[in-house]
């Protein structure tokens, strides 16, 4: 294929706000609505899963990747399914987890499989993907490419569900008499979630354009990637943390929950910086995903910000370290 440039164009202002005022206040309004039921807040999770699914596989094809699109579509509604069977039966959030990957597995099993015990459809498959290789090494890179999507994002994603769960998933009686008690581990960590990624993403931008600064020497990431913008990115997700967590402090039944398990700042200010350095992990896949595409954006869906993977390129990987951040704090 022939190497493209990718053009990078100043971002136009004022679409870039308006849309993101907009994203603001559907978040705000998902977490309001989630005091009626969790479930409302794991809709809005799982309609980011597909879109951002799609959004990956696109950008798969036109690296002359295919994918098996139902099974892209088909994972986020059975991980979907899966979070509530899982908080009715009272399965915990290992279980959740184990039951995704035995599904990644059986799926990557089946999805590799079936071409093969097929061969006449398969081939014509083959040829419909312009794929010149062999039916195995065809059925082989399909089914990995679709699992690729599967696991980036939808997994990474998944485990925004089992914080919304947290405290009843949980297999730590620490956590269950403190849910009892009126904490909210789920809401007290999805407020982190989302706002040391924003604050990461918003930080990175405005500490990267306003004070340059040298430029990570890695032409594969993209020309807009400095070492300033990174660091901004950690210090912006600190910052973010710090302020969430003197927010509920100031609230007694979680300022009881912190003293009783000693947890002090000092805690969530080297959370903060790990989530930071999560989110800008998962922001710098993320470029160097799109530069092997030879694209700027996912998608154009958000005006001024390209598609949804672009805002949640970071948060999806940072979802796996609230995960564990909680996980070391109350279990």
């Amino acid at each position: 294929m022939e190497s493209k440039k990718v053009v990078n164009t100043p971002a136009k202002w004022w679409p870039r706000i308006i849309s993101g005022a907009v994203i603001l206040v559907l978040l705000v309004g998902c977490f309001f609505l989630r005091e009626l039921s969790a479930y409302i807040f794991d809709l809005l999770i799982g309609a980011i899963m597909i879109i951002c699914a799609y959004e990956v596989e696109n950008l798969l094809h036109k690296m002359d990747r295919p994918t098996w699109s139902v099974s892209v579509g088909m994972f986020p509604v059975l991980t979907f399914i899966m979070i509530i069977i899982a908080t009715n039966v009272g399965l915990n959030f290992y279980h959740f987890i184990l039951l995704n990957l035995v599904i990644l597995v059986a799926m990557f099993v089946i999805l590799f499989a079936i071409p093969l015990m097929f061969s006449k459809w398969g081939n014509k498959c083959k040829v419909e993907d312009g794929h010149s290789g062999s039916l195995i090494y065809y059925s082989y890179s399909k089914a990995m490419n679709t699992i690729f999507v599967c696991l980036w994002p939808t997994f990474f994603l998944s485990f925004a569900f089992i914080l919304n769960h947290f405290g009843y998933m949980s297999i730590s009686d620490v956590a269950n008499y403190y849910s009892s008690s009126g904490v909210d581990f789920g809401l007290f960590a999805l407020v982190i979630l989302f706002v040391s990624s924003m604050f990461a993403d918003t930080f990175a931008m405005l500490t990267g354009r306003l004070l340059k600064g040298p430029k990570i020497n890695l032409e594969k990431l993209g020309p807009g990637k400095s070492w300033t913008g990174l660091v901004g990115g950690i210090i912006g997700a600190t910052i973010g943390v710090l302020i969430v967590y003197a927010i509920f402090n100031s609230i007694p039944v979680y300022n009881q929950l912190f003293s009783a398990l000693g947890i002090s700042v000092w805690a969530f200010f080297v959370g903060g910086i790990f989530s930071g350095i999560f989110n800008m992990c998962g922001d710098l896949f993320s470029s160097l995903f799109k530069r092997r595409a030879v694209v700027k954006d996912f998608s154009q869906i958000i005006p001024g910000h390209g598609g949804v993977m672009d805002r949640c390129n970071g948060l999806l990987v940072n979802a796996l370290f609230i995960f564990i951040f909680f996980i070391i704090l109350f279990v």
